[in-house]
């Protein structure tokens, strides 16, 4: 099956693009916002696309919220109509942050109700492609190293700890992390059958706090992570307080897959 993903520049379509059969695209082969991407698309001839792309980055959405419409929603309105005249099977990933974070934890049936630009462009984006038949996957915050250029948030923090340097980190904020292996896994699999709606994919619930608390005692350092409070710090958005997800619909979609634990992966990781 020839799978195509766009986005396979960034940190999670590095993790895609490592399975056999994999087709990449990114922003310098292939504009969502340029209309002379179809006959790009048409070429490749998928039989499945995983939509990774995405303008993700909070601040920019904040402060070009057009820009972020036109790529989280726009685009992936015609990328799903494209693939919906085709006959190809889209996955839209999408995130827990279309969640207002007072509610958790939420499965598919919970009302998205996002906080920032960010989750208000990715929300409209799943509106648009659940109209026309295809499946959202909605992905917790991933973590792990970083396959292609830059760093993660994992990457900085190990960075940090490595060099003995102090980090601080919410105790009051809450993700069902998952790793990118895992859920680069879990969005070929979703590719490669069937189903449409809404799928979660996530891990157990942490903190930022916990995690970090994690990775510094396996590295033998646990007195450098300290609590912080997400209070302390301004934001020119409300930080949603609890995005942990569960799913319903996990094992119907992706019998037999699970997410493994932070503890089961950080060894390897620092290896």
């Amino acid at each position: 099956m020839k799978i195509l993903v766009t986005g396979a520049s960034g940190k999670l379509g590095c993790y895609l693009m490592k399975a056999q059969g994999v087709e990449g695209c990114s922003r310098r082969s292939f504009d969502l916002t340029d209309p002379a991407w179809e006959g790009y698309l048409d070429k490749i001839g998928p039989q499945a696309v995983v939509h990774s792309a995405a303008l993700s980055a909070i601040p920019d959405c904040l402060s070009r919220p057009e820009q972020a419409d036109l790529v989280n929603h726009q685009a992936s309105a015609r990328l799903g109509r494209w693939c919906l005249q085709r006959g190809v099977r889209l996955v839209y990933v999408s995130t827990d942050m279309v969640f207002d974070g007072e509610s958790a934890p939420y499965d598919e049936t919970s009302l998205a109700l996002p906080l920032s630009e960010y989750g208000r462009s990715k929300l409209r984006g799943e509106q648009a492609v659940l109209e026309q038949g295809h499946l959202v996957a909605r992905v917790a915050l991933m973590v792990g190293p970083a396959l292609g250029s830059g760093q993660s948030y994992y990457d900085q923090l190990v960075v940090n700890l490595r060099a003995g340097r102090p980090v601080s980190l919410f105790q009051d904020e809450w993700r069902g992390m998952i790793s990118y292996a895992d859920a680069a896994e879990a969005l070929l699999r979703l590719a490669a059958g069937s189903g449409t709606g809404v799928v979660h994919l996530a891990g157990p619930r942490l903190s930022r706090y916990e995690m970090g608390r994690l990775l510094a005692a396996q590295l033998g350092s646990p007195e450098l992570v300290s609590a912080g409070q997400r209070s302390d710090h301004a934001a020119p958005e409300p930080r949603p307080r609890d995005l942990t997800m569960v799913s319903r619909r996990r094992q119907e979609l992706l019998p037999g897959w699970q997410p493994r634990s932070m503890e089961e992966q950080i060894p390897a990781w620092l290896a």
